[in-house]
């Protein structure tokens, strides 16, 4: 488990320098909020196929996820959209402290499972 402690922004040192890992911890953000916020982060990427990948993935997940894994979501997320979609798809080895979020994990078999089948973003939900 990644440490949360460092304040409002912590920049993990270890192997994860090289992606800019950052944890913006919003204490303020009630769930509710805080799931919307990355719905449209994750259908607003910018390539398609990380688009598509994440917009069904939260369509599916989203509601279930604990606020520990919503904050590693959060981080995930600012991962470069490549980055994010190749390390899912397991075309490249994602950085340790990447491999070992559950959040991580789930998007991996989510991934896997949907296979090329993905080809339109879900409907948002009210």
């Amino acid at each position: 488990m990644v440490s949360r402690q460092l304040g409002t922004t912590a920049q993990l040192r270890d192997s994860t320098e090289s992606i800019g890992l950052e944890r913006k911890v919003r204490h303020d953000e009630d769930l509710q909020t805080m799931r919307r916020r990355l719905q449209y982060q994750m259908r607003k990427r910018g390539i398609l196929e990380t688009d598509l990948l994440l917009s069904t993935f939260a369509s599916e997940h989203l509601g279930e996820l604990s606020r520990e894994e919503l904050v590693d979501l959060d981080a995930l997320l600012s991962n470069i959209d490549w980055d994010i979609f190749y390390w899912a798809t397991k075309k490249t080895q994602p950085p340790e402290v990447i491999q070992k979020m559950a959040v991580f994990r789930k998007l991996q078999d989510h991934a896997t499972r949907q296979g090329t089948k993905i080809t339109r973003m879900p409907d948002l939900k009210d």
